[in-house]
């Protein structure tokens, strides 16, 4: 039965100020937007159900353009360390989760951030072994890039001093010990002697996800997650069963190391699940200075970062993607790291009809903006990173480059497609951090960056909807509130554009309408 949504003032995104107050929907497509009368008058009479959405704003369902959303799952259901103001509450914290486990289980804690902390500490692997000598402890950074685990975890992995690790680094004390922290292919020797999840665990963490996404009108999303649970295969099957119970859109990157293991299912999309880029990380993260520079790091001047994938394994990727049919999807946060990715895409270029994505870019110099112009690419940006990254940003590039730190504006300038998310776990899921950033260009501490970046606020939700669908290829369908598309949309109590910036950071969503149906209210 056909239902008719009215009542409302429902922001189209196609162009700037343009409003319909009501909605047709027909199963999981609008058939037609207009004014009330005008819609009653199609229906002439038909049966069908309505909805008074009470005055309420809404606008086409966000999509984050990328996530890990088993990731997400995951992180709500472990031990959350995203909110310690210090090293010995964090530790506090995961002394409980060891008394509420059985021995030998893996104890997992997720988000700590040193960059928070009132006072810094130094990282003692015997802190963590005080904790449990029969329990493998894991504490994930809020970047993924660096974890601090326990004996019993590098026993389990096989790390010691002598171990070297090709795109990875192990922490060491002042006399040669092992400190407990790993980085980047470092922790993935972790992740290997975890037990593989099973179709259980990975569908809580899933529905998990799903659930907290409406939350926040989130309806569709670009996510990475089939290298770290073992059966990249299980993961696409899971998505595509549980999806249809929870209304969603799952758009994969494929890990290059699980290529060969999924490549023949990869062009028969559906409802539930589409298929993206061959994922690679060339670099780290800032926070754990594993960020590849051009120059070396403001605070460490012995440090460029670290080479996660190589560039002649870089190109070998791409040529692999090529011959499959398939964009690439690379990591790159520090300049150096863009500079590699873009030398592997212009020595295959991309002939497909998906973009090349090109994921974060935090650090763009005027040169390597040149070099992407004219690119079949799309720029996967986080601007809600601008949040908790400053001030110590600063620290790390120093004021000289931090001018080419995050930037939007340039972009959008320079006709250089990019799309906006959140890179849940990493950072908040929640849209209006990375939108209220976008207009503002303000971090926590209250203080503005590089405000000459900044962007209007149509534009900013522009990258969570028809932006962030042609970043993989569903701008035609999906995105926008019109005729032919997704009945996805989000309602919400309060107009964005007639509140004052400061309020955006407090924006809530109201109702998630997601294929037609109401899957969340407030």
């Amino acid at each position: 039965m056909k239902k008719l949504w009215y009542n409302g003032t429902f922001y189209t995104m196609e162009n700037e100020g343009e409003t319909v107050d009501s909605i047709i929907t027909d199963g999981n497509r609008i058939i037609k937007t207009g004014s009330y009368r005008e819609l009653l008058t199609y229906l002439k009479e038909e049966q069908h159900d309505e909805f008074d959405c009470k005055g309420k704003i809404g606008f086409p369902g966000f999509i984050d353009s990328h996530l890990h959303l088993i990731g997400h799952g995951e992180a709500i259901n472990r031990v959350d360390l995203s909110k310690c103001q210090s090293y010995d509450e964090m530790l506090e914290l995961m002394q409980r989760a060891v008394l509420e486990t059985n021995q030998n289980d893996w104890i997992i804690g997720e988000g700590w951030n040193e960059n928070d902390w009132k006072t810094q500490h130094t990282f003692s692997i015997d802190d963590l072994n005080k904790l449990s000598n029969k329990n493998p402890i894991v504490l994930k950074r809020t970047c993924r890039h660096v974890y601090f685990v326990n004996s019993v975890a590098l026993n389990y992995a096989n790390i010691n001093e002598n171990v070297q690790i090709e795109g990875g680094q192990v922490g060491f004390t002042e006399d040669g010990q092992l400190n407990g922290l790993l980085y980047d292919e470092a922790v993935n020797l972790v992740l290997k002697t975890m037990p593989a999840p099973n179709a259980s665990y990975l569908s809580k963490a899933i529905t998990t996800a799903i659930k907290d996404c409406y939350k926040y009108g989130i309806v569709a999303a670009v996510t990475e997650d089939l290298s770290y649970y073992g059966n990249a295969n299980l993961v696409i099957n899971l998505y595509e069963q549980l999806l249809n119970e929870l209304p969603f859109h799952t758009h994969v990157l494929i890990h290059h190391t699980t290529l060969e293991e999924v490549k023949d299912r990869l062009h028969k999309g559906n409802q539930n699940v589409s298929f993206g880029g061959v994922k690679a990380f060339i670099d780290g993260s800032f926070g754990g200075r594993t960020a590849l520079l051009e120059k070396p790091y403001e605070d460490d001047q012995n440090l460029t970062g670290l080479q996660v994938t190589s560039p002649s394994k870089l190109e070998f990727i791409t040529k692999k993607a090529r011959e499959n049919g398939l964009p690439i999807a690379f990591h790159m946060i520090g300049d150096l790291a863009v500079k590699q990715g873009i030398e592997a895409i212009k020595k295959y270029p991309n002939s497909g009809k998906l973009p090349d994505r090109l994921i974060h870019c935090s650090l763009l110099s005027p040169e390597l903006v040149r070099e992407m112009k004219g690119l079949k690419i799309v720029v996967d940006v986080q601007t809600s990173f601008l949040y908790a990254d400053y001030p110590w940003l600063i620290e790390r590039i120093g004021e000289n480059r931090n001018q080419y730190a995050y930037l939007i504006k340039t972009l959008l300038n320079e006709s250089i497609p990019i799309a906006n998310g959140s890179d849940t776990p990493i950072d908040t899921i929640n849209p209006w951090q990375g939108i209220y950033t976008s207009v503002t260009r303000k971090a926590k501490d209250g203080e503005t960056y590089n405000i000459k970046e900044a962007i209007s606020l149509f534009e900013a939700i522009k990258l969570y909807t028809i932006d962030s669908a042609a970043s993989f290829g569903q701008d035609d369908h999906r995105g926008l509130i019109k005729e032919g598309y997704s009945a996805d949309f989000v309602l919400f109590d309060e107009d964005p554009f007639e509140l004052e910036s400061e309020e955006l950071l407090s924006v809530k969503c109201s109702e998630t309408i997601c294929r037609g149906d109401i899957v969340y209210k407030k």
